[in-house]
């Protein structure tokens, strides 16, 4: 029977691991969600200096986190959303509304896809 504590015990810290991950990352989306909401308010109201100024918030935040989602995401997907930032900025910047708008939901979809891959669901796990 004690040949069996340590894999058990392993599999729990796993799992609380997990558990805790999928929590962080889900609390850090809607962070930057309700920044790139606050930009699209912004560019809406052809505001453009807030609406960049609020991305590049958003973006230095990305950053900040950046070597975490690297550990514990795909590689491919935080560089991609890395992308999707500084493309924003420059369109908010060059106040490209059609453009802006369209990188920025793509931008909401990769981060969203980046927590959702990190929840603890039966779909990931299988």
């Amino acid at each position: 029977m004690k040949g069996y504590r340590l894999p058990v015990c392993v599999l729990a810290a796993l799992l609380l691991f997990s558990v805790w991950n999928a929590r962080i990352l889900s609390g850090r989306s809607r962070e930057l969600l309700a920044q790139l909401d606050r930009a699209e308010q912004y560019a809406r109201a052809q505001e453009w200096q807030q609406a960049a100024d609020t991305v590049e918030s958003g973006y230095r935040d990305w950053r900040a986190q950046r070597t975490y989602l690297q550990v514990v995401s795909r590689h491919d997907a935080s560089n991609g959303a890395d992308t999707l930032y500084q493309h924003c900025i420059l369109y908010a910047r060059a106040g490209d509304a059609l453009n802006f708008l369209a990188e920025l939901q793509t931008l909401r979809e990769q981060i969203q896809t980046l927590s959702d891959m990190e929840q603890f669901s039966l779909g990931n796990i299988l």
